[in-house]
């Protein structure tokens, strides 16, 4: 009984291991061998190993075909390719271990990727979105550099940064003629245009082109400060023409105590008001000095500008009356208007008009009087009208500008002490004229030009009261530049050459160099310098003098101590020279001035001049004092 339990036990042992080897050996030719054809998805999502297979549904009648199905195992796993691994970890030791072997060899930067046709897929890169249209402004340039800020260098454009996973291996068997086509994924990705599409690269702006933010001499062509259609402070490319921002931020206020303006309509009105203090040391101006006086000035302004898109129109009116309290025969009212307006009729064309009127008053120290400043009652007064129309045509970065005027000068009759009237209209006159000016744009801030300007001056009485023939006629010609000097110094400056030809023969003709300026050095940020300087002849009614050769300067300084706190030193020269006779005149005016302001709306002004006329003619020289304190009203 021992022995044959010995035997059966030992028969099963060896039917167990014989078991177990066929079930390996089997196992090992279903490994190596090629898969079988079918539709199974294994081939779309790559080998997968070893793993359980649903069984089949009952009622689909369908049976395992081998025994490996039966066990569970899957069969149609794709055969590797030569020299490859099935896994991305074997494929990373195969790589290790050649380059151990051949340490000489040339090693990748990275690791290369899968061949499409190991099958098997790598994990879903993550997607870059595409950018979108924003409504925020685009960034701004530097307004010192006038660059744009750097921008991060464009990835390149690969698949996996395009936003595409790798493609599956292809199929084999029944499936191996279809084509690479994108996942599900990508395909609605690609539909939508939420990824794998990118936008074009725009191209950058170069380096070395200059961005104008901000620009004080007016470009070439029609200039329009009112009409910008993309809105003010739009940085634009000069090159390209190009919008490069839209910067909405209002501009930076240059002047806290600026008066802001009253909107009526589409015009800004601005109003001012003074109201001064003053003490004059020589009302009459006198050589042997007259008593002085207290006195007051009232001062009164009215600005207004429209605020159009197109077209401008701008209007100024200025009024002041000085009232003597002790001489009330020196009153003096003076009034100045002034309409300017300019029609755009195309990009390169517009028209310029003006119309002006100002009342003056013979100065009491004026050789133009008719009588002696004692024996007159009061001060004549004299009246002018006159306007001005033009065309601006720009052809390219030359400038051509035409314009005609017109002045009516009409003297009021003075009245002497014991009233007798003294006529003087025999001294009314028109001045007609024209001028010519042609420049050319060298630069944004440089505009050389020349200029010829012709005036005739017809006198309603062709023979005055000394029964000499009135009127003349005048040329000029002058050559000079308007320019901005690295913002610091702007202005205009011309020389030239003056001819007048008087009717009468009697009187010479007066030919004499001009000179023209008017400069403005801002020094510093707290300091600026003015200078003006101008040659005209004008008319006289001195006996046996043809004219009036008038040459004035004049220089201004203004600091401001504080922004609330400003003074100003100005000192002025004049030499006037009477044709036909002896006399010279030197004229000089200095003064010193200080402005508080204490806010936006309201200053107090004060100032002290010295004037003085020295002259080679007997009881013509003077000199006088004047003090003036004030407060200004401003809106």
């Amino acid at each position: 009984m021992g022995r044959t339990a010995r035997l059966i036990w030992g028969a099963s042992l060896m039917a167990l291991v014989l078991a177990g080897a066929g079930v390996s050996a089997h196992a090992q030719r279903l490994r190596t061998a090629p898969p079988p054809g079918g539709s199974d998805t294994a081939g779309e999502t790559g080998w997968q190993g070893l793993a359980p297979v649903e069984p089949p549904d009952a009622d689909s009648g369908l049976a395992p075909r081998t025994d490996a199905e039966a066990a569970g195992l899957r069969t149609d796993a794709p055969p590797p390719a030569p020299g490859e691994s099935r896994t991305v970890s074997a494929q990373r030791e195969r790589a290790r271990g050649d380059a151990r072997r051949a340490p000489w060899t040339l090693r990748p930067a990275r690791p290369s990727p899968l061949a499409a046709e190991a099958g098997v897929s790598g994990p879903a890169p993550v997607t870059r979105p595409a950018p979108r249209p924003t409504s925020r402004p685009a960034p701004v340039a530097n307004p010192r550099t006038g660059r744009l800020p750097r921008r991060p260098p464009e990835p390149p454009a690969n698949a996996r940064n395009l936003g595409l996973r790798t493609l599956p291996a292809p199929t084999t068997g029944a499936n191996s003629g279809s084509s690479l086509t994108p996942s599900r994924q990508d395909s609605l990705a690609l539909s939508s245009g939420t990824r794998g599409v990118t936008p074009p690269t725009q191209q950058r702006r170069p380096v070395d082109v200059p961005i104008v933010t901000n620009r004080v001499q007016q470009p070439s062509g029609r200039v329009l400060p009112n009409a910008n259609p993309l809105g003010r402070n739009v940085v634009v490319d000069p090159r390209t023409g190009e919008v490069i921002s839209f910067d909405r931020r209002p501009p930076a206020e240059t002047d806290a105590f600026a008066p802001t303006g009253i909107r009526v309509g589409s015009f800004i009105v601005t109003p001012t008001a003074d109201a001064t203090l003053g003490y004059d040391s020589n009302p009459r101006r006198l050589t042997a000095g007259s008593p002085g006086s207290l006195f007051t000035q009232s001062y009164g302004e009215l600005q207004a500008r429209s605020d159009w898109s197109r077209h401008e129109v701008t209007a100024r009116l200025r009024g002041t009356y000085s009232a003597y309290f002790s001489d009330p025969g020196v009153n003096r009212p003076e009034v100045n208007a002034v309409v300017t307006g300019r029609l755009d009729v195309a990009r390169d064309t517009r028209v310029e008009t003006e119309g002006r009127y100002t009342l003056n008053t013979n100065s009491p120290g004026s050789s133009n009087l008719p009588s002696s400043p004692t024996g007159l009652r009061n001060l004549p007064l004299i009246h002018q009208v006159g306007g001005s129309a033009g065309v601006v045509q720009d052809i390219g970065r030359v400038q051509v500008t035409l314009r005609g005027t017109f002045d009516r000068f009409i003297y009021d009759d003075a009245i002497t002490n014991a009233g007798t009237v003294l006529s003087q209209s025999g001294r009314d006159y028109n001045a007609i004229g024209g001028r010519l000016r042609t420049s050319y744009e060298l630069t944004p801030g440089l505009r050389p030009f020349v200029e010829a300007a012709l005036e005739q001056r017809r006198f309603d009485q062709r023979l005055s009261s000394g029964g000499t023939l009135q009127g003349s006629s005048s040329v000029t010609f002058r050559v000079g530049t308007t320019f901005e000097l690295t913002r610091l110094l702007t202005g205009e400056i011309s020389a030239g050459y003056l001819r007048r030809d008087n009717l009468d023969p009697t009187f010479g003709d007066i030919a004499v160099p001009v000179l023209d300026a008017s400069l403005v050095w801002a020094m510093t940020a707290l300091t600026t310098v003015r200078f003006t300087a101008r040659s005209t002849i004008d008319e006289s009614f001195t006996t046996g003098a043809s004219g009036i050769e008038k040459r004035d300067a004049a220089v201004e300084l203004e600091h401001a101590f504080r922004r609330w706190l400003v003074g100003t030193a100005r000192f002025a020269y004049g030499h006037d020279t009477y044709r036909g006779t002896s006399r010279v005149d030197q004229r000089t005016v200095a003064s010193l001035g200080l402005v508080y302001r204490a806010s936006r709306a309201l200053q107090i002004r004060g100032e002290i001049r010295r004037e003085t006329l020295q002259s080679n003619t007997a009881d013509a020289s003077y000199s006088a004092n004047v003090f003036l304190l004030g407060l200004r009203l401003q809106r």
